[in-house]
Formats: C-alpha cells, sequence, structure tokens
C-alpha cells in the first residue's frame, strides 16, 4: 500500500496583511511559504521567492493582496505517488491537501523509503553557482531568481558557508542590499562525499534538519550541491 503523508497543518494569513507581517510569520513559525487567504478561501501561496524578491525591491510595506502570490496546487489524494506527481508536473515544492494541510517536499523525502535506493549521490547532485564572501545580498537574491534555486555555496578557494533563501528572508529587519553575504551565510556547512549513497545523504539531512549538502570538490572554487528537489526527482523515477 502507497504511504500517505499527511503534511502541517495550514498557516495562513489575511490579503490585507503587510509584506513584514508575512516575513514574521515565516521567521516565527520556521517556514518557507504562507497561504494567503480570505475566509476558507484560499488565494494564493506567498513563497519564499515572494519574500526575497520583496527585499530585493524594498518592497516590504506592500499588502499581500498586491503582489502575485504563487497559484495553490491542491490535490484529493495524500499518498505519495499523487504528492510527487503533482509536484514535479506543476514544478511546485508544495502540494495542498484537503483544503486544511500543507504538504512539502522535506515532508516528502522524509516519509519515503530510501533503504532500496542504491545511487551515490554522484549520480543526482550537480554543479553549484556559488558567490564569494563579499557578494552583496543583492546580487545573491538575482542569481537566486534567475536560475531559480534557493542555495549557494560561498567560496573562497574553499567552501566556507552556505547562503539561502531562507537566510535571506528571516534577515529581513537586519540587512540591505549592500550587506554582503559573509554577514549572514551559514558557517556550518553540511557536507558528504561524492561516493556516499543517496540513503545515507538523506538521513544525515533529516538529521541535521537542512534542505541541501554540499559535495566538496578537489576544484579550487567548485562545489557540488544536492537539494530536495533533486530527491523528489529521483523518488519520481522509482514509483513511475
Amino acid at each position: 500500500m502507497s504511504v500517505q503523508i499527511s503534511g502541517s497543518e495550514i498557516i495562513s494569513l489575511d490579503p490585507n496583511a503587510y509584506v513584514t507581517d508575512a516575513l514574521y510569520f515565516m521567521r516565527r513559525n520556521n517556514v518557507r511559504r504562507i497561504v494567503v487567504s480570505n475566509s476558507n478561501n484560499i488565494i494564493g501561496i506567498f513563497t519564499i521567492e515572494n519574500a526575497i524578491r520583496q527585499i530585493l525591491e524594498n518592497r516590504l510595506e506592500v499588502r499581500l493582496n498586491e503582489l502575485k502570490l504563487k497559484r495553490p496546487i491542491f490535490i484529493e489524494n495524500n499518498d505519495v505517488k499523487s504528492i510527487v506527481r503533482t509536484m514535479i508536473n506543476e514544478n511546485s515544492d508544495f502540494v495542498i491537501y484537503g483544503g486544511k494541510y500543507i504538504i512539502t517536499e522535506k515532508d516528502v523525502v522524509r516519509s519515503f523509503n530510501w533503504s532500496s535506493v542504491k545511487e551515490n549521490i554522484e549520480s543526482i547532485s550537480k554543479d553549484a553557482i556559488v558567490v564569494q564572501p563579499f557578494t552583496k545580498i543583492s546580487t545573491c537574491i538575482e542569481i537566486m531568481l534567475k536560475n531559480n534555486i534557493r542555495h549557494l555555496p560561498v567560496v573562497n578557494g574553499i567552501a566556507l558557508g552556505i547562503i539561502s533563501a531562507r537566510d535571506i528572508a528571516y534577515s529581513y529587519d537586519s540587512i540591505t542590499g549592500n550587506t554582503i553575504v559573509e554577514k549572514i551565510m551559514n558557517v556550518n556547512l553540511v557536507t558528504a562525499d561524492d561516493n556516499n549513497e543517496v540513503n545515507e545523504a538523506v538521513n544525515l539531512m533529516m538529521e541535521r534538519n537542512v534542505g541541501s549538502l554540499i559535495i566538496k570538490t578537489s576544484v579550487k572554487n567548485k562545489v557540488k550541491i544536492l537539494t530536495n528537489r533533486d530527491l523528489i526527482k529521483l523518488i519520481f523515477s522509482y514509483i513511475l
């Protein structure tokens, strides 16, 4: 029988709330998206991409109903096959089930049975786009939005840290676009080797509660990265 995934109860804000309200709720609840709803009607999702775009454009006092929110993706069945297929087809990192629960990539990765997966990290990791410690936050946001990514390793010869869209969003009240990345980057890197098996990588990601792993290379200023999105694509190949 297919695994059923419950997800988490929706955290929502009124469309008349401001971007600053959404950022505050994101940080307080440690989430990357906020459902925007009017009574019981879900009208959109304020995502981490919305968040960093508003920080880049310095539009923190704009109301949520003035933004182009992400379209909510609804599912009728919460089995892993339906969830993953919808995530891939809709290019979404979440789905909404029953109008009350939100299921994320992380929920799927945590629930999937990885014991039969024998691939090494090398087969699904990819070369990372990197920045240097003195790169401005505004530049990091532009790179993330242009390339549809949420993690940027910070390198200076070797990997020194990582900056995520979540790090930027959660620092909304203490940074500007000119803040350099080393001021808020996470220096506690979670790393793995290319020859590690994927199930080992997943266990490490869950244990350290991170959405990406850095895979170091012998080439100066080059690292590889493994993300939850890569894992979702791998799961998809197993459930076809």
